[in-house]
C-alpha cells in the first residue's frame, strides 16, 4: 500500500512559508515527505496503487517544555484519514534527534525524507558511523544535507482507521529512556514520528515532526527580548456592530487580553467596532463594556485602531481602491442609545462632584458627547441595561427596546463615536500580503506605523524598523506568529499542542542564538475564537528566558518590502460584494429610516474584509457565499408571501394578502391590487402607508365583489415604496369564484330551518293531545 499525506490548506500554507528563502520560516506544522527517488519496499512509484487513502500524521508533546523534575514525557499522536477508503493497521515509531542549533525549529525536508524512508538508529548503533550519514544542524554544508542521528524512544500500535475518521494515541516515554535529556544538555530537540502499515512491503511510511524544549535554552543565562501585539477583535458571531448582549459576552475575554498586555508591555490593536458600539449605546451599554472603553482611553500602553471589522488594507489595495473603506454612519445602533446630558456650568463655590477620575476626564476630552459617569450613574445605567437581547440575533435588530426619546440626550456625532486621539496612526495588513499599493494606500490615509510579518520584508537589524517613505514598521516573526496561531486555533488538542511546542521552541532557540529581539503578532482570528487566549499566550511567552519589552525598547533596524499579494479569488469575491452594495441598498426605499440600512450594510461589508479570512485555510469562498445569501435576503426583505390561490365564495368577501418584512428595520409600503378580468370588482385598489415592523408579517384584507356566479380570475399584486418609485415585490394571486355555492347553501339552510320549525310544532301538538287523553 502507498500512503500519501494530503495536508489541509493551513498546513500547506505554513510549510510553504517555513521554506521561504531569505526570510523567516512561516510556521511550524505537521510535515510529511515521501521520497520519489527511494520507494519503500523496493517498489517504484509506477508500481504503487493510486486508489489508497491519504493520511495526516500529527505528533506533539502534551507540554511544550519538559522540566528537569519530570519523570516522563507524554506525546500525542494523531492519525487522520480524510478519504473514503480505510487505512490499515500499523505502528508509529517515535525517535529523537540531535539538539537543534540555529534559531529556527522548522525541520529540513531531507530530515523528514530520511525519517520516512530509512529506519531510525538503535541505541546500540555506532555513533561515529552514523555521524558520517548525518549530524547536527550547523553551517557545515555536508552536515546540512545529511540525515541527523536519531534514537528510537517508543513504538505504539495503530488500529485500522475508517474513512473520515481519526485515531489518537498517547505514548508515554520515561525520562530515563531519553539519553539526550541530561542535566547539561538543555535545549530544543526534534522528535520524529513515523507511521508504517503492517504490510511493510506494500506501504510507504509517513512522517511528522515536533520540537521539545528540555528545561529551556542550552545556555542557562540566554534571553530574548519579546514584544507582543495583542489584538482586541470580536468573534465571528458579530457580523456588523455588536449588540448589547454581544458586548456583554465579548468584554470578559477582551479584559483578560488587556490585563496580559499590561503585564507584558504589549501593543494593543483595537477593533474600533467595540469602542464605537459602546459609545453608540451610551448608558444603555453594559457597565463592564463602558468601563473597559474608559480603561482603553486612559491606558499608557501603545495602541492603535485597526480598520473597522479588522478590514484588510492589503485586500483593499489589491482591488484598486484609492481610499480606505470606512463606516457609513451608525444610526442603526444609536437608535437604541441614551447619553447623559452635558453638565451644566458650575457656579463659583460649587463643590465638584465625582466624575469618574482620570478615566472619566480622558473620556470627556476625547469624546465630548460621552462624558464619564459617577458611581451612582454607573449603578443606574447597569440597572437599566438590556439583559434580554440574544447574543446570536441579527446585529441590526437584536436590540429591540428603544429608550424614552425624552431621556436619550444628544446623539453623538460620527466623529465622536470614532475619535481616538491617543493612539498610534497604525495599520496591520493581512499577514504576508502587503505590497507597494498597500503602503501607498496607508500613506494616503496618514497611517505611518505599519505591522508587517517577517516574510513580507527583508529585515536588517532589529524588528523596530524604518520603512523608507512609508514611515516605520514593527516586524513580527513569521515562524512564531504561525505557531501561536496554531496553538490558539488548531482544530484538535494535538494540533494546539503542536503549535505550543513550536512557539516554545522558536523562543528558546532565539534566546540561544542571541537574536536581536522578536515581535509576536497574536493571530487576530485565534484571539477572537479561543475562549481563553490570554492563558495560551501567557504560558508561551512568560518563561524565564523571555524578557517582555515595550516596542520602543526593541532594537532598531531597516526593512525593505518584499511584496506579497492577497489571493486572487478572495479579491474577486470582495469586489463582487462591493459591487453588489448599491443593489442591496435599493431596499432602503421601503424603510421608515433608510439610513439604517446604509450604515448596517457597510459595516457588514467591512467585516467581510477581515484579515481572519486572508489565509488559505479560511475557506473564504464559503464565507462569501453566505454573505451573498444575506445580501439577497436584505434586498428582498419586503415581499409578498403565500400568494398562490384564493377562493371567493359568495358575492362579496375580503381577500387576505400576506406581506412579510424580514429586514431588521421597520418598513412602510404601499400595496396595489388590480383584477385581471371584469369578473371581480375591487372597491379599493391601493392601500397606503402599511407599516411592517422589523422581522414581522402583516395581513391586508382586500374587499372584492364577484360579478359572475362561478369562474376564475386573478389579482395582480405590487408592493412599492411609499412614494411609488421603487417596487419591492410583485405577485399574482389566482382567485376561484363560486358564488352559486352561497345560493345553494342559503337554500339548504332555509329548508333545514323550516323543517326543524315544523317538526317542533308537530311535537308540541302531539304532546298536548297525549296529555288531554290521559286526563
Amino acid at each position: 500500500m502507498r500512503v500519501l499525506r494530503r495536508p489541509r490548506a493551513l498546513t500547506a500554507a505554513l510549510i510553504a512559508g517555513a521554506l521561504l528563502a531569505g526570510g523567516a520560516p512561516g510556521a511550524l506544522e505537521v510535515v510529511g515527505e515521501r521520497s520519489a527517488e527511494t520507494p519503500v519496499g523496493g517498489q517504484s512509484d509506477g508500481d504503487a496503487r493510486t486508489d489508497e487513502p491519504g493520511l495526516e500524521l500529527i505528533v506533539a508533546p502534551e507540554t511544550p517544555i519538559v522540566d528537569s523534575g519530570a519523570t516522563e514525557v507524554k506525546f500525542t499522536v494523531l492519525l487522520r484519514n480524510p478519504d473514503e477508503l480505510s487505512a490499515p493497521e500499523g505502528s508509529v515509531e517515535l525517535a529523537i534527534g540531535d539538539r537543534l542549533t540555529g534559531s529556527s525549529a522548522i525541520p529540513r525536508p531531507e530530515e523528514l525524507a530520511a525519517t520516512a524512508d530509512a529506519p531510525p538508529l538503535d541505541d546500540d548503533a555506532d555513533a561515529s558511523s552514523e555521524k558520517n550519514d548525518g549530524g547536527e544542524q550547523g553551517a557545515d554544508a555536508a552536515a546540512e544535507s545529511a540525515a541527523p542521528l536519531r534514537t528510537v524512544l517508543a513504538t505504539a500500535a495503530i488500529d485500522a482507521i475508517a474513512g473520515g475518521k481519526e485515531q489518537t494515541v498517547t505514548v508515554t516515554v520515561p525520562l530515563s529512556d531519553i539519553p539526550a535529556f541530561t542535566p547539561t544538555t538543555h535545549g530544543v530537540y526534534p522528535v520524529y514520528a513515523t507511521y508504517r502499515a503492517s504490510d511493510s512491503g506494500a506501504a510507504a511510511s509517513l512522517s511528522a515532526f515536533t520540537p521539545v524544549v528540555w528545561s529551556g535554552p542550552h545556555q542557562a543565562d540566554a534571553a530574548v527580548d519579546l514584544t507582543s501585539i495583542v489584538p482586541l477583535t470580536l468573534s465571528t458571531k458579530v457580523q456588523s456592530l455588536p449588540t448589547r448582549a454581544q458586548l456583554g459576552s465579548e468584554t470578559p475575554r477582551l479584559e483578560e487580553l488587556v490585563d496580559f498586555a499590561t503585564r507584558t508591555q504589549s501593543v494593543l490593536a483595537i477593533d474600533p467596532r467595540y469602542v464605537a458600539a459602546v459609545r453608540a449605546y451610551g448608558t444603555e451599554a453594559p457597565q463592564a463594556a463602558r468601563d473597559l472603553v474608559a480603561r482603553l482611553e486612559s491606558t499608557a500602553l501603545p495602541n492603535f485602531m485597526l480598520q473597522f471589522g479588522d478590514a484588510d488594507p492589503a485586500a483593499q489595495a489589491a482591488m484598486g481602491v484609492t481610499e480606505l473603506l470606512g463606516p457609513n454612519g451608525f444610526e442603526f445602533v444609536t437608535r437604541f442609545g441614551a447619553w447623559e446630558p452635558d453638565p451644566e456650568p458650575e457656579t463659583p463655590g460649587d463643590a465638584p462632584e465625582a466624575s469618574g477620575g482620570a478615566a472619566g476626564a480622558h473620556r470627556a476630552a476625547s469624546t465630548a458627547t460621552t462624558p464619564g459617569t459617577t458611581a451612582d450613574d454607573a449603578d443606574d445605567a447597569g440597572a437599566e441595561g438590556d439583559t434580554t437581547d440574544p447574543a446570536d440575533a441579527d446585529d441590526a435588530g437584536a436590540d429591540s427596546t428603544d429608550p424614552d426619546p425624552e431621556e436619550r440626550g444628544a446623539v453623538p456625532t460620527d466623529e465622536a463615536l470614532t475619535a481616538w486621539p491617543g493612539g498610534l496612526a497604525g495599520a496591520w495588513p493581512g499577514p504576508g500580503q502587503a505590497d507597494s499599493r498597500t503602503l501607498t494606500l496607508l500613506r494616503e490615509a496618514a497611517l505611518d506605523f505599519t505591522v508587517l510579518r517577517s516574510d513580507n520584508v527583508t529585515l536588517t537589524g532589529g524588528p523596530r524598523a524604518a520603512l523608507g517613505d512609508a514611515g516605520t514598521a514593527l516586524v513580527t516573526d513569521a515562524e512564531l506568529d504561525a505557531a501561536v496561531q496554531l496553538a490558539l486555533a488548531g482544530e484538535t488538542e494535538a494540533e494546539r499542542a503542536l503549535g505550543a511546542a513550536g512557539a516554545a521552541a522558536r523562543l528558546a532557540l532565539a534566546a540561544d542564538a542571541d537574536v536581536a529581539g522578536l515581535v509576536l503578532g497574536v493571530d487576530r482570528g485565534g484571539a477572537a475564537t479561543n475562549e481563553r487566549p490570554e492563558r495560551v499566550i501567557s504560558e508561551l511567552t512568560t518563561q524565564r528566558w523571555i524578557k517582555p519589552v515595550a516596542h520602543t525598547a526593541q532594537a532598531a533596524g531597516n526593512a525593505r518590502l518584499q511584496p506579497g499579494t492577497a489571493a486572487d479569488e478572495r479579491v474577486e469575491l470582495l469586489a463582487e460584494a462591493v459591487g453588489n452594495e448599491p443593489t442591496v441598498l435599493e431596499a432602503r426605499a421601503t424603510l421608515v429610516n433608510p439610513e439604517y440600512l446604509d450604515s448596517y450594510q457597510r459595516m457588514r461589508l467591512l467585516t467581510l474584509f477581515a484579515t481572519r479570512y486572508s489565509g488559505p485555510d479560511a475557506d473564504f469562498a464559503d464565507t462569501a457565499t453566505q454573505f451573498a445569501k444575506r445580501d439577497a435576503e436584505l434586498h428582498d426583505g419586503v415581499r409578498l408571501v403565500g400568494t398562490k390561490r384564493a377562493q371567493l365564495v359568495g358575492g362579496s368577501t375580503k381577500i387576505p394578502i400576506q406581506l412579510r418584512n424580514s429586514l431588521p428595520f421597520d418598513a412602510v409600503v404601499t400595496l396595489e391590487v388590480s383584477p385581471t378580468s371584469a369578473a371581480l370588482r375591487l372597491p379599493e385598489r391601493t392601500f397606503h402607508d402599511i407599516l411592517l415592523p422589523e422581522d414581522s408579517s402583516e395581513r391586508v384584507l382586500v374587499p372584492a365583489t364577484s360579478r359572475v356566479s362561478s369562474g376564475d380570475s386573478a389579482l395582480l399584486l405590487s408592493v412599492t415604496s411609499a412614494d411609488g418609485e421603487y417596487t419591492a415585490s410583485t405577485g399574482r394571486l389566482e382567485v376561484t369564484i363560486s358564488s352559486a355555492v352561497e345560493t345553494v347553501a342559503i337554500a339548504l339552510l332555509g329548508t333545514a330551518a323550516a323543517l326543524l320549525f315544523g317538526f317542533g310544532i308537530w311535537r308540541s301538538i302531539r304532546r298536548r293531545r297525549t296529555l288531554s287523553a290521559g286526563e
